[in-house]
């Protein structure tokens, strides 16, 4: 008999190192020990570049937590949490435990295991640059505009976007400092939901840490406030496996070397929508690459949103840098399209046609947009 329920939320990088079987395991572990002392656990994972709280992740957290309380049982209580995890790679006289302080720790600079959205202002300005090659002609205010100077961005930004400013250093910018990003990100979230009254209402848990793929852990850059028990016993038993578990070995190794994906995903955030592990595996059978059906990092560069198949909504400044990294510098000119059932798929498919700016990455490199649904894949 369950007697609490809990949602947790990852606010994570679309790093295609960012999620493992081994932390799989452990969150299917954990979830089914707090299912057997009658607390119900619901995990979803909202995934851009950079893990940036920009105002349409907000919304997806949002949307998140309205749906389960459409959903759910009204005596039964619900707690609600949110997590944001950057990843890098700290120096080894970091201090590595859980819960650690941010003076105690290092960044190895220049590391490729580090959040590529450390550059992310420079990715700005080469999607900028390809806007003013491609001169694409874009409808705003019932007039037909050839985009070709910065001011002309400015006012495609304001028209389609809702963001008045320039693109790079502004709608899209850089990771400041990387050992800090978390804290900040969490700032700005706690901001957000203060200002919110629905948000607000839920009296929403947050932790932040950041993901060392050097050792393969989580390192809580909040001294551990709140105490999170769920989320906390899963970094525990990741830690565990990746320190003693010999049969982790490759799926460690995998997070552990440079971002070098098959292909791209872009998908739901709820995972009994879509799923990364489904996918990854029918793009390697579809390229006759062997696997055992067990989630590698290092697979799929994966992008997820609550809205992605609203096709009449922009994306997020963080998915169109994030989609333009990956065609562009990942070379991921293969993108899976992933919805609960094709109709859904259809619509995330439009909402990239739709959106000005992605439709152009996807024109420019020649993007094969791979439609794939959970439905058909599960049977």
């Amino acid at each position: 008999m369950m007697h609490e329920k809990q949602v947790h939320i990852l606010v994570g990088c679309a790093d295609a190192r960012d999620l493992s079987q081994v932390q799989l395991d452990a969150v299917a572990k954990v979830t089914s020990e707090f299912k057997d002392n009658g607390i119900e656990i619901e995990m979803h994972a909202i995934r851009a570049a950079g893990s940036f709280v920009s105002p349409d992740v907000v919304m997806d957290i949002k949307r998140t937590f309205e749906q389960v309380q459409r959903n759910a049982d009204a005596t039964m209580p619900i707690k609600y949490f949110v997590h944001i995890q950057t990843h890098g790679h700290l120096t080894e006289d970091s201090n590595d435990h859980y819960i650690s302080h941010v003076h105690d720790l290092r960044i190895v600079d220049g590391s490729p295991l580090n959040c590529g959205m450390l550059g992310a202002s420079t990715v700005g300005v080469e999607i900028e640059q390809m806007i003013i090659e491609e001169k694409p002609v874009i409808a705003i205010n019932g007039k037909r505009v050839v985009i070709d100077n910065d001011t002309k961005i400015k006012n495609l930004l304001q028209h389609h976007y809702a963001y008045d400013g320039y693109l790079a250093g502004d709608w899209i910018k850089s990771i400041d400092l990387l050992r800090t990003h978390p804290r900040h990100q969490r700032t700005v979230l706690e901001k957000s939901i203060a200002t919110d009254p629905e948000l607000k209402m839920l009296d929403i848990k947050i932790t932040c840490g950041i993901m060392d793929y050097a050792i393969h852990a989580l390192i809580r850059v909040d001294d551990g406030d709140p105490a999170v028990t769920f989320w906390d016993e899963v970094q525990m038993e990741v830690r565990k496996h990746s320190q003693n578990d010999r049969s982790a070995k490759d799926v460690l190794i995998h997070q552990s070397q440079k971002q070098k994906p098959l292909a791209g995903l872009l998908s739901m955030s709820d995972p009994r929508m879509a799923s990364r592990t489904l996918a990854a595996n029918h793009y390697m059978s579809m390229k006759n690459i062997a696997h055992s059906g067990d989630y590698l990092p290092n697979t799929v560069f994966n992008m997820t949103g609550t809205s992605f198949d609203i096709p009449h909504t922009p994306f997020g400044p963080y998915v169109v840098a994030g989609f333009f990294y990956a065609v562009k510098h990942l070379k991921l000119t293969d993108q899976m399209v992933m919805g609960y059932d094709k109709h859904q798929t259809s619509r995330i498919v439009q909402k990239v046609h739709n959106d000005p700016i992605m439709n152009m990455i996807v024109e420019k490199f020649e993007v094969n947009l791979i439609k794939l649904n959970q439905v058909e894949l599960i049977n």
